[in-house]
This record gives C-alpha cells, sequence and structure tokens, in this order.
C-alpha cells in the first residue's frame, strides 16, 4: 500500500479531485500556501494500492498542468539592493502549476 501526496495549484484542485473519485480513489484534501509567489496551494493525500500508483499519477498529471503568468517584483529586490527603489515593477514570467508527488509507504491504515 502506498500513499500519494501531492501538492497542486489551487486551480488544479477540483479537476484533479473529481477525477481521482471518478475512478474511486478516496481522496484527503489540505489547504496549504507556499512558493515563490506564496499563492494558495492544496496538498491531496490519496492512499492506493501498490498496483494502482501508476493509473492514480497519471489521472494527477493529467490535471495538474503548467502554466505561464506574470509578477511583478522591485527591482530593488531583484539586483540585491537592500533599500527600496522608487522605479517601477519590473514584470517576470513565472512557471505555476504543475504539481510536486510523494509516494510514500503506509505500513498500516485504519478506518473507523
Amino acid at each position: 500500500m502506498k500513499m500519494i501526496m501531492a501538492i497542486l495549484h489551487k486551480d488544479d484542485e477540483l479537476e484533479t479531485i473529481e477525477e481521482l473519485n471518478i475512478a474511486g480513489y478516496m481522496v484527503t484534501k489540505l489547504a496549504t500556501t507556499g512558493g515563490f509567489l506564496k499563492k494558495k496551494s492544496t496538498t491531496i493525500m490519496v492512499v492506493v494500492d501498490d498496483e494502482k500508483v501508476a493509473e492514480a499519477l497519471k489521472i494527477i498529471k493529467k490535471n495538474s498542468g503548467e502554466r505561464k503568468t506574470i509578477t511583478y517584483a522591485n527591482p530593488a529586490l531583484i539586483s540585491g539592493q537592500s533599500s527600496m527603489s522608487a522605479a517601477p515593477s519590473v514584470p517576470i514570467n513565472v512557471q505555476v502549476g504543475g504539481s510536486t508527488i510523494f509516494v510514500l509507504n503506509v505500513e498500516q491504515m485504519e478506518k473507523y
């Protein structure tokens, strides 16, 4: 038995969970925050039999695609200067979405 822990972009949460549920997987969802943009994300946990890991990972990968977005940063922060500049913010292309996935061994699972 394995536990799949996947950190998803918030925008990918609904489709990913819905498709996992349709395929018969029970999902536990946690609201999380992190990354460069400090954006909301979702961590899902799914316990599956060893032979079902590939199928579950395929569903997660299909529904948590990467996208590009533009964010704005202060030039002083980009160049490493310690003082804030009066210069306008600089647009930066940032890749968002995708997922970070951990597959862990589960020694025992209890449901009450």
